[in-house]
């Protein structure tokens, strides 16, 4: 009931003032998001006619929990709020307590500031104090972007310390308006980076004009809504930045696993899609054209996506990730990036359907180029030759059938080359235990050949087979993974 009140009084609200209305702010507004206020900062670094541009990211102390309640009272009268919507607000602000039992104890606190946290009101309150940010002056080369209780400052100027005086003095107007909502700025969590013009870190400004304010020492990079931002765009901090965050998710998992038990490969590829991905592909359309370009984040990206790709194969540690993306039928992570990016575009209107599955089928041939190119995998390369087609084709993988995707798995003569047998040679005594020797020519799995065999021909394909026709239908394929798992459980030499 408290929740559908605090609706109905957040669109008395919005009809009775232009709360939605303010530029500057991002967060909790519709058609707005961290993207958008990211992408407004850039826009207007990019317009600007200074030489040089700094960005100041500020950090507010408890910004929701310690906001004033009567200069938010009187933000509401000036935004042109009812007396009715006001004294509403007003009784619900009031009597408010929180509680706390240690050891049979009670110990309870009035409340008598702060946005309700957990409430529907809660942002709205929060909008109408950030509201008056907007009366700060600001010259043509200054610009502040809001989300939330985020807040980016850009000053531009020919000279750095010009750039640096005028921040100062930004700086003592938003001190000004914190104090006015009984807020404090934390200086110490506050960054600066320069945007533009090159200037190396090493220099301090001061959190204010006065002698006695603290100084931000600045960064090479600073951290705004998620998004590691550096002068040149590269993103290369963000790259390894995700790095760290996602590496161990999937080794947690991996050892509550097995070859044939524990977490399943549906599984591992739900994870992959619903929590994995959204994690690392966050604000692709921000740095997607940058770090996906750099051979080192095209790299790292790829060990990030190792780990993912082994859960949902099954494979070897041995087989290598360009395989392992073709097996799974995924693409490599930094091209996967850039088709979120391009998603997000298409959504946003900024590229039609066309061009987003142009752009698909661009990103496609690029995996394809690069698949054949790495001198790897040559087995697999034969058994799933068109990544296109391997994606177009649902398959139900297993730790049998991925050995003979791969090469990678119970053949002496890889595990020979990896030392781990005496010898190579098959126990049938006809050279080399390979995977092409098990699947065309071992006597040993000759019973399980020619039932491959009749489905290959039932489907329009000779013997022996050309590249792909394994995974040339579905038939044939459920085919090739029932003679996996009888030639590799069936043998009297393991």
């Amino acid at each position: 009931m408290a929740k559908a009140l605090e609706t109905l009084i957040i669109q008395d609200l919005e009809n009775e003032t232009d709360l939605n209305s303010y530029n500057q702010q991002h967060g909790f507004v519709p058609g707005r998001s961290t993207i958008t206020a990211i992408k407004s900062l850039y826009d207007w670094v990019k317009g600007s006619n200074g030489r040089h541009v700094f960005g100041v990211f500020l950090d507010i102390t408890g910004a929701f929990d310690n906001v004033g309640w009567c200069p938010l009272l009187s933000r509401l009268d000036a935004l042109g709020a009812s007396l009715r919507t006001t004294r509403l607000i007003q009784n619900y602000l009031g009597n408010r307590s929180a509680s706390l039992e240690i050891e049979g104890k009670r110990y309870t606190r009035t409340i008598e500031r702060g946005c309700p946290q957990g409430s529907q009101l809660g942002p709205t309150l929060w909008k109408v104090a950030m509201t008056d940010i907007s009366n700060i002056r600001l010259e043509g080369t200054a610009n502040i972007v809001l989300y939330a209780d985020d807040i980016a400052l850009t000053v531009a100027a020919a000279r750095p310390h010009t750039a640096h005086s005028r921040i100062e003095k930004y700086l003592d107007s938003l001190k000004a308006w914190a104090k006015a909502y009984e807020l404090e700025f934390s200086p110490a969590k506050s960054q600066i980076i320069s945007l533009k013009g090159g200037l190396k870190p090493g220099y301090t400004v001061g959190f204010g004009s006065g002698e006695n304010d603290p100084r931000i020492v600045a960064e090479a990079t600073a951290k705004y809504l998620g998004v590691i931002l550096d002068p040149r765009e590269s993103y290369w901090d963000h790259v390894s930045s995700l790095k760290n965050k996602s590496e161990d998710m999937y080794k947690r998992l991996r050892r509550m696993t097995s070859a044939n038990w524990g977490m399943g490969r549906a599984t591992a590829k739900v994870i992959y899609e619903a929590v994995f991905l959204p994690r690392i592909t966050y604000a692709a359309e921000i740095w997607a054209e940058g770090g996906c370009t750099l051979k080192k984040g095209i790299k790292v990206l790829g060990s990030m996506q190792r780990e993912p790709l082994k859960a949902i194969t099954s494979s070897y540690n041995t087989a290598s990730t360009n395989c392992l993306s073709a097996v799974a039928g995924v693409l490599p992570l930094d091209l996967e990036v850039r088709r979120v990016a391009q998603k997000c575009k298409m959504r946003a209107g900024e590229i039609t359907n066309e061009q987003y599955e142009q752009g698909l089928r661009s990103l496609t041939e690029e995996w394809q180029a690069r698949y054949e190119a790495v001198d790897k995998g040559e087995w697999t390369k034969f058994m799933i030759p068109d990544v296109a087609a391997r994606c177009g084709l649902p398959l139900e993988l297993d730790h049998y059938t991925t050995q003979f995707l791969t090469g990678h798995g119970d053949f002496r003569s890889k595990l020979y080359s990896f030392k781990l047998q005496n010898n190579p040679n098959c126990a049938c005594g006809n050279g080399a235990e390979t995977v092409r020797h098990v699947l065309m020519t071992c006597t040993r799995t000759q019973r399980f050949r020619e039932e491959l065999m009749t489905t290959l021909r039932s489907e329009g394909v000779d013997w022996p087979p050309e590249k792909g026709a394994f995974l040339s239908t579905r038939k044939t394929f459920k085919a090739l993974k029932k003679f996996s798992k009888n030639s590799l459980q069936n043998r009297t030499d393991r």
